[in-house]
Parts: C-alpha cells; structure tokens; sequence
C-alpha cells in the first residue's frame, strides 16, 4: 500500500520568510508523500516569489486570493483545497520542529484507527528563542470527550498548528470569531464524538511575534469580551449547570469591568444573544463595587450564591 497524502494547509498574508521556514520545516521531513497547501491574502506577490525555489522540488499548490479571504476564511479555504488522506492546518509564523514529526502523527493513526484528530505538546517559541509549553493539564487532556466546554476554560490542544486531522471530519472554522476560533473548532469536533490522540512530544514550533492575532487581540479586549458572550449563546443555559463554567463567566465580567447590559452591546453584542444566565449574574455583580468583587474569598461565594439561583 502506498503511503497516504498529507496535506500542510498554509493559510499565508504577508510575510515571506515565515512562509518560506514552515516549507524548509516539511522540506526537511523523513515523510515524503505531502503536498503543500497555500493561500495567500497578500495584496502583492512576494510570498510566490520567495517560493519558487521550492516548486520544483515539492508538491506545492499556491493560490492567490483577490480579493482577501481574511482569517478564518482563509483557514477554511485552504483546508478545503486540500486533497490528502490526513491534513494539517499550519500556520505560517509556525514549523514543523522535528524531521519526524509527519511521520510521527501518521504513525499515531495507524495505531489508534478511531481517531479523527492527533494533536502534540503546545510549545511556543518566543522571539528570541525561548521555548513556553503551554499545556500540562493532564486531567483535562483525558476527560476532554466528556466535558469538551472545559476547552474554553483552558484550550490546552493548542493553535491548529498542532493538530492533524483525517480526511472527513465534519467540522469547519467559524468565520465569524477571530479570538475563539480555534476553541470553538475544537469543542464542535468533541461534540461530534470525534476521538482523538494527545502526543506528549514537542514536534510543531508556535511562533510568537508582534503582528499576531493573538496580540491584537489581546490589546482590543472588546473582541475577547464580544466572542466570549457570543460562545456562551452556542452553549445554551445549560451549560451553565457546569459550575466551573459558570465561575469562568463570572470572572468574566468582573475582570472586564462589565456593568451593565449597555457594556456588552458597546462591546458589539446584540442584546438579543445575551442569555439570561449573564443578564443574572451581571445583575448581582453590578451591586458591588469592583474592588470588593476582586477580592476572591467574597466573590467566590457571591459567584456560589448567584450560581445557585442561575435561571435554568
């Protein structure tokens, strides 16, 4: 039998030379039967200029997209051009780290044949080459499947960059959210029953640097706070008889320094997908001063009392 086809899906903007190291990073790999997935939103066209080098040598698909697809569009866009048997969605600021990573994730299926997704160590490289793991919660890794909410409290799979999927799963981007796309994917694959295969390897590098979503992000927390309540309307209320869940929006609000309904809607919020369960809990919370609500012995138990008269 043939090896299977893995796709490395490249959703690409700007940035050439990040392009060009995740390609050196499959370029290098043991496993040879992979082609290569780009999509590109860039206004101009460095990114196929620095490639053409690699080309000739691998099995490269590049696509120019005019206009913008814009992430997470692009994600999706390039994992659906994407012909292999098993794909990755790798990110163009990552790398693969080891030679033997394909493989390595391959070989993972080929042992557990019901497994839809593999996913390895989250470790993230800074700037100047330190390395941050990201993920040791080992209780979470093995109780996912039944609690897949948890993701959203503590996303310990990782960007997608870390993640190989078989060709087939039913599960596509939200192209509506930027901060909890990747959570919202992953709890909508373990809500499907999808099984899956924690590598505790450091095989896919995360590069951190300034332009990332992920820094935008954090410097515009309207988005955090607006997907957040977003998220909790796709969970429902009984979500909330989660009392982990719960305290997770609790702590929300608080740290956010939301006090009225008025701040999620300037936080781009319709009223209308706002669940009772926050209207509640933000009803409560607003009695007190903040000072008094981030002093954790008394906003456990305000949260516990709000939690025990949550709207069902």
């Amino acid at each position: 039998m043939s090896a299977p086809l893995i796709s490395i899906c490249i959703p690409a903007y700007k940035q050439p030379e990040f392009v060009v190291r995740a390609i050196q990073s499959v370029q290098k790999q043991s496993y040879k039967n992979v082609e290569i997935i780009i999509s590109d939103d860039s206004p101009n066209e460095d990114i196929k200029i620095a490639i053409q080098s690699y080309i000739s040598e691998l099995n490269i698909k590049y696509y120019h997209n005019q206009p913008a697809l814009k992430s997470p569009k692009n994600w999706n866009n390039a994992i659906q051009l994407s012909s292999g048997d098993y794909y990755m969605l790798l990110h163009q600021d990552d790398w693969l780290d080891s030679s033997e990573c394909l493989s390595t994730y391959i070989a993972a299926f080929e042992s557990n044949p019901n497994a839809q997704f593999v996913f390895c160590k989250n470790t993230a490289i800074q700037p100047d080459g330190t390395k941050i793991t990201l993920q040791y919660l080992t209780s979470l890794l093995k109780d996912m499947g039944k609690r897949p909410n948890h993701i959203l409290r503590a996303n310990v799979i990782g960007p997608p960059s870390n993640t190989m999927l078989k060709k087939g799963v039913g599960v596509h981007y939200d192209e509506d959210y930027i901060w909890l796309v990747d959570v919202d994917y992953y709890v909508s694959l373990l809500n499907k029953g999808y099984e899956y295969v924690y590598l505790d390897q450091y095989l896919v590098s995360i590069g951190l640097h300034e332009d990332q979503t992920t820094v935008f992000c954090r410097n515009n927390e309207d988005v955090i706070v607006k997907e957040n309540i977003w998220f909790a309307e796709k969970m429902g209320t009984p979500a909330f008889s989660d009392i982990l869940i719960y305290d997770y929006y609790w702590r929300l609000l608080r740290n956010y320094k939301i006090r009225s309904i008025p701040d999620l809607v300037n936080d781009g919020v319709a009223e209308h997908r706002i669940l009772p369960v926050i209207k509640k809990m933000l009803s409560l919370q607003v009695k007190f001063p903040l000072g008094l609500l981030k002093f954790g012995p008394f906003s456990k138990l305000l949260m516990t009392f709000s939690y025990l008269q949550r709207p069902q």
